[in-house]
């Protein structure tokens, strides 16, 4: 990481306990991204502080920075929190997330853990399925896509720091300065609280210690303080109060299953009971701090429209000379110039045409005083001693509104700087997202790189199968892992070389492959794939996979295989080489599989027809199973009558060449239709009619019945044969002694 850290971690959801104390507990090496809300602590050099208040926010931090710890923190762990959207956020925070290598942990309250006495007539509260629901959100995206979650339950958070848990104790602190408050549970219900400083050190211990499964962990209630020694406390730092406590059901909190302890060696240290009276006093300190907000009319005075700045202007200005009136004759107003300070106050808020128009009516309202006297408009015109009042004023008014325009024309230039400064932010960030990807790729590279040996070895023992159908799902298991994508497919084509059918597609992407195609609409493919062995789609064309490449046994082309959609950065060289030598190893491990199925092929018919027997049979169904099973195929078992008639031949011919015919233990004969659905039944019923024979579906169920059976008796059959080999062996040894004597 930049600067020495070793991880970027995330911090959302009920923060508000968070202080830099906490993170240098928590995160001691590494960077801390919080999202902003009310109450969080203001950032510095290792830690930032980012508004995630609606989807696109988040989106973009998430972007941004390349997280690889997030710890949310549920609203459940304030007790009796009003506030909402904990579900929502939860969800797009893991939508988010859903295909990043990410260490999720998340902080869930104790609802979901309470448990209540058996004779009462509800179990579950609307918090605690809440509770639980967010568990099994996050349990099911890890399940779902790659993401690494361990969930703690724990009991409420209170931070000596940070005045408690702000919303709970601080409702509680305000009606017991009120002078009363009131509980609603019972005096003799337990707490459940944990101080923020003791969750600290489990996540730096978790996180040290982390491993890739999802777990649940329980965090103890150990201390033993309850509701009426809570009120004991209070009461003694507020005398004279009053309290009450309610009929709430009484919870329970489960026991202490040392489970963190001996995991990782942690157990609670601070106890409510000794932390209350820092959590008043720390309340008390930032209730003293508080200020009432102020209430500002300068902004109000100087944002409105000319009309009602010339009103302003004139009723000033009328009140500026009934003031002037007033005050003619004392001592000490009546030499203050109210018509200039007029003038001033006109041109400072509101600019030079203003003030030069207040200028305009102070000089009006000097030759109206002339008048008013009964002086001539005369000597105060030709007089050119009398004009240096009228040059005042509106010099003035014209410097003082000079100043605020060149204030204004300041501010503009800066807001239009200001403006220039986020467009450059925003080409910076476009490149920082650029070089982030590929630094990804590369980290990517080198970790493989890394573990290349273990992994090729992995990959080789895990395509050591002669088995196609178990072959198939192996190869699409791998190559998901290795090149990241989620949407590959497995084509076998027919012995004519015309068609090319769908045994095997990556889990919840078969609706993006055809069950059968034509090859011939697909020339531009076979062509690329019968010279250079790999076809790119360059030009993005419609309908087509991103990328295909070809298995070829015995000189022919017999299998394809197919990425149908392809990531921006998959689009490359490095991973067009690496998609080829996936492709090779794959293809290595089918050519020897199809070698042995027909050099085996013989040995596992009943003699004299085309039909597999139950040994060979019956792994291929079980195979075909777990393709269905795991979401890669699909699959159809029918019951053929009259097929002992012949050899086998007749209901050959009406199969495809990847669907299989074999007999089962109870004797009858049966085919795998392999990528076949049961609306397609009528069609297949129909040209199995036109050979003469007739086919039932065979029930999910009565198929498990019957694989189940099936595979009883093999195995049965198997050791039946081993044991007379085994018993012979002393005979055979005896044997050889005495003829040796």
């Amino acid at each position: 990481m930049v600067m020495g850290w070793q991880h970027e971690v995330l911090l959302v959801g009920d923060t508000d306990f968070i202080t830099q104390q906490w993170i240098q507990h928590a995160f001691p090496r590494d960077r801390v991204v919080i999202a902003e809300r009310e109450g969080t602590v203001d950032g510095n050099d290792r830690l930032r502080i980012v508004n995630m208040s609606d989807a696109n926010a988040l989106a973009e931090a998430l972007t941004t920075y390349e997280f690889d710890r997030i710890v949310f923190f549920s609203e459940n762990l304030t007790p009796r929190s009003d506030r909402d959207g904990d579900l929502g956020a939860l969800r797009r925070l893991l939508h988010a997330i859903r295909n990043r290598q990410t260490q999720m942990l998340m902080v869930s309250g104790p609802e979901s853990e309470f448990t209540y006495p058996e004779n009462d007539d509800v179990s579950d509260t609307s918090k605690s399925l809440m509770s639980r629901a967010l568990e099994e959100l996050c349990l099911y995206y890890a399940r779902t896509y790659r993401l690494e979650a361990k969930i703690i339950r724990c009991p409420y958070l209170y931070a000596p720091e940070r005045n408690g848990a702000t919303a709970y104790f601080g409702r509680l602190f305000e009606q017991a300065s009120a002078g009363s408050i009131s509980f609603c549970e019972r005096e003799q219900q337990q707490t459940c609280f944990l101080c923020a400083d003791d969750l600290a050190e489990l996540i730096y211990r978790m996180f040290d210690d982390w491993t890739a499964e999802s777990e649940v962990f329980h965090v103890p209630n150990a201390f033993d303080f309850t509701y009426g020694d809570l009120a004991d406390v209070i009461s003694a730092a507020f005398p004279g109060l009053s309290v009450t406590f309610g009929e709430d059901r009484t919870q329970h909190y489960p026991a202490d299953d040392h489970a963190l302890r001996l995991r990782y060696g942690w157990s609670p240290r601070y106890s409510l009971k000794q932390d209350l009276p820092l959590v008043l006093q720390r309340w008390k300190e930032a209730r003293a701090q508080e200020q009432s907000e102020k209430h500002l009319i300068w902004d109000f005075l100087r944002n409105h429209s000319k009309p009602w700045i010339a009103f302003e202007i004139c009723v000033t200005f009328i009140l500026e000379e009934l003031l002037r009136t007033a005050v003619q004759g004392d001592s000490q107003l009546g030499t203050v110039d109210l018509r200039l300070f007029f003038v001033v106050i006109v041109g400072t808020m509101y600019g030079m045409n203003a003030g030069v128009f207040a200028a305009a009516l102070a000089c009006a309202g000097m030759a109206l005083s002339y008048a008013s006297n009964g002086a001539s408009f005369a000597p105060l015109f030709y007089d050119t001693s009398n004009w240096l009042a009228f040059v005042v004023y509106f010099v003035a008014g014209a410097v003082c509104g000079y100043v605020q325009m060149r204030n204004r024309e300041n501010l503009r230039f800066m807001r239009d700087e200001n403006s220039l400064l986020r467009e450059r932010l925003a080409f910076l960030r476009d490149l920082y997202h650029d070089v982030l990807d590929d630094r990804r790729m590369l980290r990517g590279q080198i970790i493989g790189r890394r573990d290349s040996f273990g992994k090729m070895y992995a990959m080789t023992r895990e395509l050591d199968e002669v088995q196609p159908q178990k072959l198939y799902r192996a190869a699409i298991r791998i190559m998901q892992d290795t090149l990241g994508g989620d949407s590959f497919g497995i084509y076998r084509i027919d012995n004519g070389g015309r068609f090319a059918h769908l045994v095997a597609a990556s889990p919840q992407a078969e609706s993006l492959f055809s069950k059968s195609v034509l090859l011939e609409n697909y020339a531009n493919i076979v062509t690329a794939l019968d010279h250079g062995g790999l076809w790119v789609n360059r030009n993005l064309e419609q309908n087509l996979p991103m990328y295909a490449a070809g298995v070829r046994a015995d000189g022919k082309l017999s299998v394809v295989i197919v990425l149908a959609k392809a990531q921006p950065d998959q689009m490359n060289l490095y991973f067009q080489n690496l998609f080829t030598i996936m492709c090779g190893l794959v293809q290595s491990a089918m050519v020897r599989a199809f070698d042995y199925e027909n050099v085996a092929r013989q040995t596992m018919l009943v003699p004299g027809t085309e039909f597999l027997n139950t040994q060979a049979f019956l792994p291929k169904v079980l195979a075909a199973n777990e393709l269905k099973y795991a979401h890669m195929s699909n699959h159809l078992l029918l019951r053929v009558e009259g097929a002992w008639q012949d050899d086998g031949s007749r209901l050959r011919g009406a199969l495809r060449q990847t669907d299989e015919a074999g007999v089962l233990q109870d004797g009858n004969v049966y085919v795998l239709m392999n990528q076949v659905s049961e609306h397609e039944l009528p069609i297949i019923n129909g040209r199995l009619t036109q050979a003469g024979l007739h086919a039932k579906l065979v029930s999910v169920h009565e198929e498990d019945s019957l694989l189940a059976e099936a595979s009883e008796q093999v195995a049965a059959e198997s050791q039946a044969d081993e044991t007379p080999r085994s018993d012979a062996a002393p005979n055979d040894s005896a044997s050889h002694e005495g003829g040796a004597a």
